[in-house]
């Protein structure tokens, strides 16, 4: 495997984990910022944490938001060694997870957004999706070189910028929100929006130009 296709699956990779790591980061911000009128809810392996605003079980929340930083930062600008088998590690675990909820209880393993009036099935393309990962990861982390990272750009620092300078306004929206009025979906959107920039802050960058240096003039 080259490092051009080392360099794609590490992007459809952490693609997926940005996505899913969805369910810490929007309740982690939304907890902090919404207070008590947004109440969440989820599980691991049939332990159910919920709680409304920083009650409840927030702890959950912290641990997994947490995770999702590490796995993300690592993910992006670390993509070696160690971190590739937490990255085996963590989706075996999702796949996990996954199987448990589908075989214990089908009708309920949905993702539910209300604010956004989201209400989706997870039974059959959950397990389907978490198992072509996992196995794409495994083969990436056996197979793939090590990655060579270069160091943030401009583009990265504004991109980061942007995800910071966004958190301010979401709370201004969230706090003054109600749960599921205009300044909530707004507020909602922005931290999605917030969240994505900053993977894509991490994960931004070319692979450098490994092509052998020729003498000017030469043929």
């Amino acid at each position: 495997m080259g490092y051009r296709t080392a360099r794609r699956i590490q992007i459809l990779l952490m693609s997926w984990l940005t996505l899913i790591f969805l369910t810490a980061w929007l309740p982690l911000l939304r907890g902090a910022m919404d207070g008590s009128s947004y109440q969440w809810g989820g599980g691991l392996l049939g332990f159910q944490f919920s709680g409304a605003g920083l009650s409840g079980d927030y702890g959950f929340v912290l641990v997994k938001a947490a995770i999702a930083l590490v796995l993300l930062f690592c993910g992006w600008r670390r993509p070696n060694g160690r971190f590739r088998l937490a990255l085996v590690g963590w989706l075996a675990l999702m796949l996990a997870d996954t199987i448990y909820n589908v075989v214990t209880a089908p009708e309920d393993f949905r993702f539910r957004g209300d604010t956004l009036g989201v209400d989706i099935s997870l039974a059959l393309i959950a397990p389907a999706l978490d198992g072509a990962m996992l196995v794409l990861a495994g083969w990436w982390a056996l197979k793939a070189p090590a990655l060579p990272v270069p160091p943030f750009a401009r583009a990265n620092i504004v991109l980061l910028a942007t995800a910071a300078i966004l958190l301010p306004v979401q709370y201004a929206l969230l706090s003054s929100g109600r749960g599921q009025d205009t300044n909530d979906v707004i507020g909602v959107l922005l931290t999605i929006l917030g969240w994505f920039l900053l993977s894509a802050g991490l994960g931004l960058w070319r692979l450098p130009d490994r092509r052998p240096l020729t003498l000017a003039g030469a043929t």
